[in-house]
């Protein structure tokens, strides 16, 4: 029996701006009521591994499943919502004892708010999921709105951190 590889070490240095995650990627310009080409949807999961590698690498493992879902909420609505195009930004920071989840988007359709849905909505609840995480975590999370663009984030106390 072959005995099982070494752990990596957790690696607890963070570069000196602090980003875990900086990717950037183009989305095609589409029409009202046209769905996201699957391609540019498959750029979520390939995000969420992204950043749950980086997360596993800097020792923030425990917090990797919520980072997750809010990069993977955020990035999809970024897809979805910027029917204009054509460029979609990640990140990954590091803030003093904080982690900064954020994802802009050059060109916006309107303004990202978070709704109430009814029973029967088969979308709408993805920034209610990141409003949740968010404050359960002791984090918050916001948008930041450019001329053309907007950048929604969340930010949470990493773990172990005060909130």
């Amino acid at each position: 029996m072959t005995p099982p590889a070494p752990a990596l070490p957790v690696v607890r240095v963070f570069r000196p701006d602090g980003i875990l995650l900086n990717e950037r990627f183009e989305i095609a310009e589409r029409a009202a009521g046209q769905s996201p080409a699957r391609a540019e949807m498959a750029r979520v999961p390939q995000m969420r591994r992204c950043a749950t590698a980086m997360l596993r690498y800097h020792g923030l493992m425990p917090m990797s499943d919520d980072v997750a879902l809010v990069l993977g909420e955020l990035i999809g609505n970024a897809i979805v919502h910027s029917r204009r195009g054509p460029l979609v930004t990640v990140q990954l920071r590091v803030a003093g004892r904080r982690l900064i989840v954020a994802v802009g988007t050059s060109k916006a359709s309107g303004r990202p708010v978070l709704r109430q849905q009814g029973l029967e909505a088969e979308h709408g609840r993805g920034l209610r999921l990141v409003d949740g995480i968010a404050q359960g975590r002791g984090g918050r999370w916001g948008v930041d709105a450019a001329s053309e663009g907007v950048k929604v984030w969340c930010d949470l106390p990493l773990d172990g951190a005060p909130a």
